[in-house]
């Protein structure tokens, strides 16, 4: 207790303390507001800037979430940025996951423990480089004329079943309830793709009904005249996304004052400064220079701009989570490393040192050692083994049999999301040598087989939907159709598989049998390895292994670490570790060679197993030569393949009612 002064009774000053704890603890809950001021934020009513970091929690293993955050912190950051995924919640209708790598009120809890607030963005549209942009991939199984992102009733009836759900999950990690979610997004990015205020307020509305008035709701859009006139609406705060990679040539005061026109009072907000950029398949390796981007963020400084790095920790794509970029058609990697302060695998890199270096001129740095990256480990090599091919595997891969139809179906209607289905028709009529096999509404890319014997692929990403073959009656016809991963950006959404017909010289093929393979996706509720025909001897020559196929091993680690799994002489394919998916691999295509194996995806004190599944041509003719490699250093940056360097995405921009890539 205090010293009590020598003039008040003992029993008074007692009364006198309770009065005065109570009026603090009144004081501090009346105080616990953010709003908007006058070119500012208000916290507690104070004049306030925050700078935050993006970390996706679906791309950054649970058990590392809290690893990131204390990373953030220690570089200054006051705050991270995050989206709500909807597709990996809702994987199918009315099915709703928030465990595991989806518990974002725990991500919510261990930011606000590690002293970081939160700027959510809920969607229901993220792009964020996922499938379909984060919508579900069967909102137009349910209505195939369904209008995305739009007033359209049977789009808004599923969005609204969302958001009753999730966004109850998220009013009590409000600021204003104790929480450290200060500000929440409406839609993303959203004039890019259209121009209707009517959208965008009645998500405002319902956002208002779901989370109250005691939170800042915003728009995010290019910080340009003409996209900032269509993404915003009216009580919510305008912000837009820009950095020195992007449209106008990175002019950073060009944007800010954009914004300002749209934003004439309330604080300037950057809620996506470019740290780097995603990589594409076949095109080389994103960086950004740390000079160029601290330049700007000085503007930032000197102008009392709040910003969030995009991205501060970009992870993993792990499964199927991977999008493809559109014009041209380009499928993303499944590393989100994106040149980021943090690597993929979270460690610091030099970009993270010099941000923590210039933010430290202005904000106290928390005290602690300075963040070093953590030991990864070098295993070696695993010899692998043929587990059989796709045939051999059919009857697990497709427990429940083929889909029967007189024309094919697409995986939407075969309720199929991702990965692969095989097609197969018989051929019932003599052709001519060669005969013109036309698949025009092939969406994304097939391995052309006859009587299971690989003739050819075709596909958007090959810029080839037709080829010559030579068939015979009682011949089987298989297609084995890849999903490369859904654009964000269609108003009826990215429908895959096969669309419409596929013909040889003209003539419509029917009576189609359709096998969905079940491949695990992400994330794992229940990690199982796959059932596959194991130890299946490797023979001399290389068409005994027919592919597309499955090989298998096990391994034990001295030490369970992170690591990166290398494919040298691999070509096209997914790994799985312990039932896990880590996403799919294509060293001929580059720049990407490595994939990130966490370490919590493998066993400590028993054998791991690996599976992998080549669909091209794997370096297996002998068993000593059907290698993989546990590695502790990454390669993301491996030189593409001639005449692909076209289609690299340089800079952010996009020019306003044309199908772009995702950001």
């Amino acid at each position: 207790m205090p010293n009590r002064p020598c003039c008040i009774p003992d029993r008074v000053f007692v009364v006198l303390l309770v009065l005065q704890f109570a009026c603090v603890v009144i004081g501090l809950t009346e105080s616990r507001s953010f709003t908007i001021g006058k070119n500012c934020f208000l916290k507690d009513g104070q004049p306030f800037r925050y700078v935050s970091g993006t970390m996706h929690y679906w791309r950054v293993p649970e058990q590392y979430w809290e690893d990131s955050f204390v990373k953030m912190r220690a570089a200054g950051l006051t705050a991270v940025d995050t989206y709500l995924i909807w597709n990996l919640h809702e994987q199918e209708p009315g099915d709703f996951y928030f465990d595991g790598n989806l518990n974002f009120t725990r991500y919510f809890q261990l930011a606000q423990k590690n002293g970081l607030l939160v700027v959510l963005r809920p969607g229901p549209f993220i792009a964020a480089e996922v499938d379909l942009g984060g919508l579900p991939y069967w909102l137009v199984r349910k209505n195939p004329d369904m209008k995305l992102r739009t007033t359209d009733p049977s789009y808004l009836h599923y969005v609204e079943r969302w958001y009753n759900v999730s966004l109850p999950l998220v009013k009590p990690y409000l600021y204003a309830n104790g929480g450290p979610i200060i500000t929440v997004q409406v839609e993303n990015e959203y004039s890019a793709y259209g121009c209707d205020v009517t959208y965008l307020e009645y998500l405002r509305d319902m956002f208002r009904r779901l989370l109250g008035n005691d939170v800042i709701l915003f728009t995010n859009n290019y910080a340009v005249p003409q996209y900032l006139k269509c993404g915003t609406c009216p009580d919510t705060l305008a912000t837009g996304d820009f950095g020195t990679n992007s449209i106008s040539g990175g002019n950073i005061s060009f944007y800010l004052d954009s914004l300002r026109m749209f934003n004439p009072d309330g604080p300037l907000v950057d809620t996506e400064f470019y740290s780097g950029w995603l990589d594409v398949w076949g095109s080389p390796h994103s960086t950004l220079s740390t000079s160029e981007m601290l330049d700007a963020a000085q503007i930032f400084m000197d102008r009392n701009v709040s910003f969030n790095f995009y991205t501060f920790h970009g992870g993993t794509n792990f499964g199927f989570v991977a999008a493809s970029s559109q014009g041209p058609f380009q499928p993303i990697t499944t590393s989100y490393d994106f040149n980021a302060p943090l690597s993929e695998a979270g460690d610091p890199t030099e970009k993270y040192y010099q941000i923590r270096d210039f933010l430290g001129r202005y904000f106290p740095l928390p005290p602690g050692p300075v963040p070093q990256p953590s030991k990864k480990g070098a295993y070696g090599s695993v010899q692998l083994r043929f587990a059989g091919s796709v045939y051999d595997n059919l009857k697990s891969l497709c427990p429940g049999g083929p889909i029967y139809s007189t024309l094919p179906m697409t995986f939407e209607i075969l309720k199929h999301g991702h990965g692969f289905v095989l097609y197969r028709s018989y051929i019932s009529q003599t052709f001519r040598d060669p005969t013109v096999l036309s698949i025009p509404g092939l969406h994304d890319r097939a391995i052309v087989l006859i009587d299971q014997v690989p003739v050819g692929i075709i596909g958007q990403g090959v810029g080839v939907l037709k080829m010559g073959i030579f068939v015979q009656p009682g011949q089987a016809l298989d297609l084995l159709v890849q999903n490369e991963g859904r654009g964000g950006f269609f108003s009826g959404g990215d429908v895959k598989g096969i669309i419409g017909n596929v013909s040889l010289d003209g003539n419509n093929l029917t009576q189609w049998a359709m096998y969905p393979l079940s491949l695990p996706n992400f994330p794992a509720r229940a990690p199982r390895t796959l059932k596959l025909k194991r130890n299946t001897p490797v023979g001399s020559k290389h068409h005994e292994l027919r592919l597309p196929g499955f090989f298998s091993a096990s391994f034990s680690t001295p030490e369970v670490l992170d690591t990166f799994v290398q494919l040298d002489g691999w070509t096209n394919g997914y790994i799985f570790v312990n039932g896990h998916n880590l996403g799919r691999y294509w060293p001929v295509q580059g720049p990407q060679v490595t994939l990130y194996v966490p370490a919590v995806y493998l066993n400590s004190g028993k054998p791991n197993v690996v599976d992998v599944f080549e669909l091209e041509n794997a370096p297996c003719a002998k068993l000593s030569e059907c290698l993989i490699r546990f590695v502790d250093t990454p390669i993301l940056n491996a030189t593409v393949p001639v005449g692909l360097t076209e289609g690299r995405i340089l800079k952010h921009s996009y020019p306003p009612k044309v199908q772009r890539p995702l950001s």
